[in-house]
């Protein structure tokens, strides 16, 4: 039986121009996985390149994958060498979206039609993927069906790191070699693949979009974009402004981000909207405002209690009401502590160190038109908390993204631990600095 390192090869996935993908099994626990092994099927890529070369960015896409842990994001196992040639050690999935929507090697051949509900749950898990991988810096550049693995629970996980592009570094760049798919590849990427950013993985998913919808690759009839309605009558003209303005050939006129593009995602599929208003009983007035710590500080578990007025269960003795203000989907800002909140968070949970470089992300790119993001301090952490008697329209927590859980501050405890509070449950807690929890930056006001 064929082996490659300790994993015995059960049989080809498939093969690319730099690659093959094996369905391998591993020791001891049996479990299947997919081995990705550089195998260039052209030996014209290694006197190009070099096979140094070619190793290193072929090992790249282990260290995107491994650097980054998301729901819909396939994680890597495993990676080594076998006979000088280095391999990857994938989470195997037998499903995938090109085989729901039997996509066949004749691409432009008409494909199966899915339902609206059918294709908003793939749309909005492969954004919420993209979501994570645009915050790291990463562009995946080859978006399309077969990249994108089913669950057995039918949920999205994106693979085929290999053509991806980090921001700020340079990776392989060989002459004529062409990055991404037929039909998916937005028109800034074929032109120059060097200067497309990740608005072009956008493109590509609308394509996605408006081909589940209508089985149909053609998206533009002499020039004119085609309404996934004249094709699929149970399609809205929702679903036709929403797809239309993803396959924007100017890249400006696209949605600007994968957040932005899962929000208006959720508005035309019917996700019920946060509350807004949050009544006029739980106002202060506007001069009854309260002062809180902006800078970080180190605080040690013996001093938290007395320092935020906290409880022997570590919840806070005294709650606040708010003067909010929403400004968009995206901010809130509470005049009563004189600060802006994201409001929905980043949108996935990360370790502390991910947490400063992704509040310093947001700054690089002005979010919301600011730069002055930062984690919040616990003290501005405190006054979000809730009691739990969650009175109609007097609570603050439901202006906020309802799958937020637990969140980083900005202050440390330990050289390991830093502080944060379950946002879900009312109470202050201290996490390993290597944990996950998620973030909602904030900005100061006054």
């Amino acid at each position: 039986m064929k082996k490659i390192g300790k994993y015995e090869i059960v049989g080809r996935l498939g093969r690319g121009g730099m690659a093959t993908v094996y369905k391998a099994r591993a020791p001891f626990t049996g479990r299947l996985v997919a081995l990705k092994v550089l195998q260039p099927r052209d030996d014209i890529f290694v006197d190009l390149v070099g096979w140094p070369e070619l190793c290193r960015v072929f090992l790249e896409e282990a260290r995107v994958m491994g650097s980054l842990e998301h729901a819909h994001l396939a994680q890597v196992v495993d990676c080594g060498e076998h006979e000088k040639c280095p391999y990857i050690v994938l989470e195997y999935y037998s499903h995938s979206v090109g085989g729901v929507i039997a996509e066949g090697y004749q691409m432009e051949a008409p494909s199966r039609v899915l339902s609206v509900a059918r294709t908003a749950h793939y749309l909005k898990q492969t954004l919420s993927g993209l979501v994570r991988l645009h915050a790291a810096g990463v562009a995946h550049r080859d978006i399309k069906p077969f990249n994108l693995m089913l669950t057995n629970e039918n949920d999205v996980k994106i693979i085929d790191f290999g053509l991806s592009r980090v921001r700020g570094e340079d990776l392989l760049d060989m002459p004529g070699m062409q990055i991404g798919s037929p039909y998916y590849t937005a028109p800034e990427q074929r032109k120059n693949p060097e200067l497309s950013d990740e608005r072009a993985d956008l493109y590509s998913l609308g394509v996605m979009g408006f081909r589940m919808l209508t089985g149909s690759l053609r998206c533009y009839d002499a020039g004119l974009f085609m309404p996934p309605s004249s094709l699929n009558k149970k399609v809205s003209f929702l679903w036709d402004k929403f797809l239309e303005r993803a396959l924007q050939q100017n890249v400006d006129n696209r949605f600007s981000s994968a957040e932005e593009m899962l929000v208006a995602l959720g508005k035309i599929v019917g996700e019920p909207p946060q509350v807004l208003d949050v009544g006029a009983d739980c106002r202060l007035s506007p001069e009854e405002t309260v002062a809180l710590r902006s800078l970080r500080q180190r605080l040690l578990l013996k001093d938290i209690a007395e320092h935020l007025q906290l409880d022997p269960l570590f919840r806070p003795e005294k709650y606040y009401a708010h003067d909010l203000v929403a400004g968009n989907d995206f901010v809130l800002t509470d005049r009563t502590a004189g600060v802006t909140w994201q409001r929905r968070g980043a949108g996935y949970t990360m370790n502390w160190q991910q947490a400063e470089e992704y509040v310093h992300h947001l700054n690089q790119q002005a979010w919301q038109g600011r730069t002055t993001w930062r984690l919040p301090t616990m003290a501005e952490l405190v006054i979000l908390l809730d009691p739990g008697q969650r009175q109609a329209g007097c609570y603050l927590n439901t202006l906020f993204e309802q799958t937020i859980h637990w969140l980083w501050s900005s202050d440390p405890s330990t050289k390991k631990q830093a502080w944060g509070v379950d946002f879900a449950e009312g109470y202050v807690e201290r996490f390993d600095k290597d944990g996950a929890a998620s973030v909602c930056a904030v900005c100061s006001e006054r």
